[in-house]
């Protein structure tokens, strides 16, 4: 019954499709997209880590602004917040956004039907275009953070 509000309330959409990979094209590559990263920071340590230290940081000094994401999101995986707000407050918001987009693929996958995001949750030209620059600032905002307290 819940659930059938929730599509009544134009929430949340979905449809069962003819053929189950017709779900399969559209959820797995998200949810690879999404999940990859989440189990690379729980399965890898850090001293294992196969990315090479910043070129940016080698060249200039400063951090680029991307330091620090690898560092948060693998203190995330194993539960060490602390850290990982205040080495990179804004990996923080990045892996709980991969974490709900993971899950919400891997449900559609599990479930054999297509989610979509109903009439309400649907986002215009314009609000698409203000959520970019929004995405943008809190990028800005993160590194300006960063480069004043010296983190590398």
């Amino acid at each position: 019954m819940a659930l059938h509000a929730l599509k009544q309330a134009y929430i949340l959409s979905w449809t069962r499709p003819r053929s189950y990979w017709d779900v399969v094209c559209v959820h797995l590559p998200l949810a690879l997209v999404a999940g990859i990263p989440l189990l690379l920071s729980f399965l890898a340590p850090l001293g294992l880590s196969p990315l090479k230290s910043c070129s940016l940081m080698k060249l200039t000094g400063y951090p680029c602004p991307f330091c620090g994401f690898t560092r948060s999101f693998s203190a995330i995986a194993y539960a060490d917040w602390a850290f990982a707000v205040q080495s990179c407050p804004l990996a923080c918001l990045v892996y709980v956004v991969a974490t709900i987009v993971f899950a919400w693929n891997v449900t559609a996958l599990l479930l054999g039907v297509r989610l979509a995001r109903g009439r309400l949750l649907r986002l215009a030209p314009p609000l698409t275009r203000w959520l970019i620059i929004l995405c943008g600032i809190l990028l800005l905002l993160n590194w300006t953070y960063r480069i004043s307290l010296g983190l590398s």
